[in-house]
């Protein structure tokens, strides 16, 4: 006998975060702490924590260039300056240096950081501190020898928080996610809406059973646990609404127009020459704004007068006299760059970022500004 038929259905409320229905099985995911290794001397230590430094650093680039997103690309660009940033590591290593182990060390470094995250006023602060936590915690996995947990697609996943290095490497088809921590403000919670994966916060994800049928309606912003069959078909028959909207919408090449028949422009955002090549410019009415500071990060050297040209150049060229937009470098804050920006420097509304960098920085600026003039 199917015992699951005697169950009742239970509906767990929570807060949307990304739209959309996911119907699956629910996977409770429970992170374990990293285990500390044995004390080794500080030499080794240090070595230990340079290594998973830069198997990090290797590990973040390599998932860039696997994701097609602007704001994906931001997020791991920034994790990855911070990862180049000497100053990040110096306070663990000054903790090694006096005899701590790598792990509590790299832990007591990035931990003061991440509670002043948690605990500001601002949500937009609040957010970032999962960045940090990510970072933090795939250090110590690489410290550790751990390997990432791997998603089965079509789960419903249910966790505590969700760094968004591990969302950006999860197969989300026909899934959704489940989180206690986050909101929809988050870094997770913005990648979650641009891949179209149905995601909710708020939930007490410790009370939930694994490895039983679920559904996710985030439009509600509820997790229904053991849905009976009328309920479930209820929400197959919406799926496939949703998917036929969405199939509709990716087919859709213009023009954009209002319910009265005026014409709207429509025009796209971009962070380089990639994004473009699978965009046919006849269906957009030009560039709305290219953010120039993505051809600066995740790079040993700045880019030359002459690199940014042929750049700019073939984006005009492209949009085929459409206009184009291009902003002047926009960086620091939550967007360092290496070389550039002041290490540390991570607030970004105040601090050295933007115009006020630029005009510090009028070498840089001055080249930009000949590069776009020419």
């Amino acid at each position: 006998m199917d015992h699951s038929t005697h169950r009742v259905a239970h509906r767990i409320e929570g807060r949307s975060a990304a739209p959309g229905i996911a119907l699956g099985r629910l996977v409770r995911m429970v992170s374990t702490p990293s285990q500390a290794s044995q004390a080794r001397s500080a030499t080794a230590e240090r070595q230990a924590l340079s290594d998973a430094l830069e198997a990090s650093r290797l590990d973040l680039t390599a998932l860039v260039a696997t994701v097609q997103d602007q704001n994906a690309e931001a997020i791991l660009s920034f994790q990855i300056a911070l990862l180049e940033d000497q100053n990040l590591a110096a306070p663990a290593f000054a903790l090694i240096a006096k005899g701590e182990i790598a792990n509590r060390a790299w832990s007591a470094a990035i931990d003061p950081e991440i509670a002043n995250f948690d605990q500001a006023d601002d949500s937009y602060f609040r957010a970032r501190a999962s960045d940090l936590r990510d970072l933090r915690d795939r250090v110590l996995r690489r410290l550790s020898g751990e390997v990432d947990q791997v998603v089965p697609p079509g789960t419903i996943v249910a966790v505590e928080d969700m760094p968004p290095s591990v969302f950006l490497a999860t197969d989300w088809r026909d899934g959704g996610l489940v989180l206690r921590r986050g909101s929809p403000s988050s870094h997770v919670a913005i990648l979650a809406r641009s891949r179209g994966v149905p995601m909710i916060v708020g939930v007490d994800v410790g009370h939930l059973e694994s490895d039983v049928d679920a559904v996710l309606d985030a439009d509600a912003g509820a997790l229904i646990v053991d849905p009976d069959p009328a309920l479930r078909a209820d929400y197959d028959r919406r799926l496939a609404e949703q998917s036929e909207l969405r199939q509709a919408a990716r087919a859709f090449s213009g023009p954009a127009v209002t319910a009265s028949g005026e014409r709207v422009e429509l025009m796209i955002n971009v962070t380089g020459l990639a994004e473009l090549r699978d965009i046919d410019p006849s269906t957009v009415d030009g560039i709305g704004l290219m953010r120039t500071e993505f051809l600066f990060q995740a790079r040993d050297n700045l880019p030359g007068e002459e690199e940014q040209y042929q750049i700019y150049r073939q984006m005009a060229d492209w949009a085929a006299g459409k206009p184009v937009t291009i902003r002047t470098l926009d960086a620091g804050g939550d967007k360092p760059i290496a070389g550039l920006t002041v290490p540390g420097d991570l607030n970004p509304f105040l601090g050295v970022r933007g115009v006020r960098l630029s005009l510090r920085r009028l070498d840089v600026f001055r080249l930009q500004l000949r590069a776009l003039a020419i």
